[in-house]
């Protein structure tokens, strides 16, 4: 089974409910993923943007709903921000947050996907 690493505040909110969507760079990994699957999240702690502590298994997520979108722009106009940021208290925090793990050069080569997902 497939397994994504996710920060760990983030992991908090997929278990509370608050977060419901996971986006990525549009790359092979992710495109393959289809409705339907079970996704293991790994919980990931950062310190200075190196991982410091990895939880694998930490939730576990089913997959309901997959968008693509070319640009974050795009996809923060069709899909509610707080659904993928529930920490971010607008739509251009959100996008700033996203934007310090995706360059705007990967975003341009690979799009963006939205994984719409239910806590297993």
């Amino acid at each position: 089974m497939e397994e994504i690493g996710i920060e760990s505040s983030l992991v908090e909110a997929i278990i509370s409910g608050e977060k419901t969507v996971e986006i990525r760079l549009g790359k092979p990994r992710f495109l393959k993923i289809q409705p339907g699957d079970n996704i293991y999240i790994r919980e990931d702690r950062y310190d200075d943007s190196v991982i410091t502590y990895s939880l694998h298994e930490a939730a576990k997520i089913h997959i309901e709903q997959i968008l693509y979108f070319e640009t974050f722009d795009e996809l923060f106009s069709a899909v509610n921000y707080e659904s993928i940021v529930p920490k971010a208290k607008s739509e251009d925090e959100a996008l700033q947050i996203c934007r310090k793990f995706y360059s705007k050069k990967d975003e341009k080569e690979y799009g963006v996907v939205a994984l719409f997902f239910s806590l297993v």
